[in-house]
């Protein structure tokens, strides 16, 4: 695996009982950019960042992190930061005690913890416990934890949820900020226009299976066909990044759901 793929799965699968979750899905992420992994609510999105993450086994295939296969050395993780599902904290905790516990836990310097708790805008809350913040403030305070230690490849799901617009594009510009750094960064959503804004490069994924991948660019323009004539030069460059992407979505999948994984 090239130096410049930071996390890489190969015919990764996961299945359940019959229900075919995650099904031969081949990815690779590059180093510095930011990778938007788009699909309906159920499409696998959840589940093949928990495999990223050694959370759960995979049925078959593989994964690998920084050209290693990921396993039972836990090293490697105190250079990921990640986000999965729902914000979570120790809600008898202040944001400040959660923060400082990971801290320790990842070994990273003092210093750390005033400079996250700036960075996510979260002093008026450092010394709330955790149990007593917004549904807004709890993702923040989750993004700080991944952030914490200045990890080199950052795993966010739905990292949106529940932030208010002011804070959709705080942190859409503070993940811009990373990447240019040299941070790698993979997101999941199921918000079209988000991804479509932020991400270098999109893969769509749809009942477990990658359908389709492609900068933010070619996805864009491909959308056009979707975009009605009678629309003027700024509504047409908004749809491209709304509802005509979704269209496009729907073309490429079909526009089935199924159960969330």
């Amino acid at each position: 695996m090239s130096t410049d793929v930071i996390i890489a799965t190969q015919a990764l699968s996961k299945h359940y009982g019959k229900v075919r979750a995650v099904d031969g899905l081949n990815l690779e992420v590059r180093r510095g950019e930011i990778y938007g992994f788009l699909g309906r609510n159920g499409a696998g999105k959840t589940t093949t960042i928990r495999m990223m993450l050694g959370l759960i086994r995979p049925s078959a295939g593989t994964v690998q992190a920084f050209g290693e296969p990921i396993g039972s050395d836990q090293e490697w993780l105190r250079r990921v930061g990640f986000l999965v599902e729902s914000a979570t904290a120790y809600p008898n905790l202040t944001v400040r005690e959660n923060l400082d516990l990971q801290r320790r836990l990842t070994g990273a310097p003092r210093t750390a913890t005033d400079a996250v708790i700036e960075r996510l805008s979260l002093g008026e809350y450092a010394d709330r416990r955790a149990g007593r913040l917004s549904l807004g403030n709890k993702q923040r305070l989750s993004l700080a934890r991944a952030l914490l230690h200045s990890p080199e490849l950052i795993i966010l799901d739905e990292p949106a949820n529940a932030l208010d617009p002011a804070g959709i594009v705080e942190i859409r510009q503070l993940l811009r900020e990373l990447a240019g750094a040299g941070v790698t960064v993979f997101m999941s959503s199921h918000i079209l226009a988000e991804v479509a804004q932020l991400a270098d490069r999109i893969g769509i994924v749809h009942n477990g299976r990658l359908v389709e991948e492609a900068s933010r660019e070619v996805l864009a323009g491909r959308a056009r066909e979707y975009v009605q004539d009678n629309f003027t030069d700024a509504e047409r460059e908004q749809a491209l990044l709304t509802a005509d992407l979704e269209r496009y979505f729907l073309a490429r999948t079909g526009g089935t759901d199924r159960e969330d994984h």
